[in-house]
């Protein structure tokens, strides 16, 4: 039997709104005591190599779905990326200490990895919902560590990056390709810093010096490489 409160709260039901008044002037039970002391206390994020690699992810081809009582990630993968997938897998149990589903699509080649836990979104300090609507932006304590900042632009190529030969310019070329300006901006600013030469285009920004290419590829340990285009 389904009970008549399912999906209801005190904001939006005058009943359980009743209620919630009713008990909060009465006096607090043992088993109220007892909730206090044993609530779930989720693992604090701290600055490490895995969660900047993760945020970079993230901004690739993550988000945060803001659900009734808790909240859900997603990490989208092509079925090819088996090795990113299970990389990815471990990261996301390491930082939340719970392993994530994987979702088969059934209309596409894609798999999903996915978790649900509460305050997510503010622990990770990455926003909710379209990605797009949000000006996205590498944080300045990745930006402000060069070791951070490397484990984030693996996440971020490994994600919407890719890696290839050019046969009609007979150019080496890797590219981040994204929809936001100010991600693009971020990435843009920041290869530059590292000393790279990249080319800040409208929906990508790339690297086509064959030299940074490869040096670039070692340094991030870059995998996704698509051959001859």
């Amino acid at each position: 039997m389904i009970p008549w409160n399912k999906g209801l709260t005190k904001d939006i039901n005058n009943s359980l709104l009743k209620i919630s008044n009713t008990l909060k002037g009465k006096e607090k039970s043992n088993f109220w005591c007892w909730q206090q002391k044993n609530k779930v206390e989720y693992k604090k994020l701290k600055h490490s190599e895995d969660l900047a690699e993760f945020f970079g992810t993230m901004l690739g081809d993550g988000c945060i779905e803001k659900l009734e009582r808790t909240e859900k990630i997603t990490v989208s993968f092509n079925r090819k990326e088996q090795d990113h997938l299970k990389h990815v897998f471990e990261i996301i149990f390491r930082l939340f200490n719970k392993n994530p589903s994987i979702r088969m699509r059934k209309n596409s080649q894609c798999d999903d990895l996915y978790i649900y836990q509460k305050k997510l979104s503010k622990r990770l300090k990455f926003p909710c919902g379209r990605k797009l609507d949000h000006e996205l932006k590498i944080p300045k304590w990745i930006k402000s560590n060069k070791q951070y900042l490397k484990k984030c632009l693996k996440g971020l190529f490994e994600t919407d990056g890719d890696w290839f030969i050019d046969k009609k310019y007979n150019t080496n070329v890797i590219k981040f390709t994204n929809h936001s300006d100010s991600l693009l901006d971020d990435i843009n600013i920041s290869l530059i810093n590292l000393g790279y030469h990249p080319q800040r285009r409208k929906y990508d920004v790339r690297l086509a010096r064959r030299e940074e290419v490869y040096k670039f590829v070692d340094w991030i340990s870059f995998r996704k490489y698509s051959g001859i285009v």
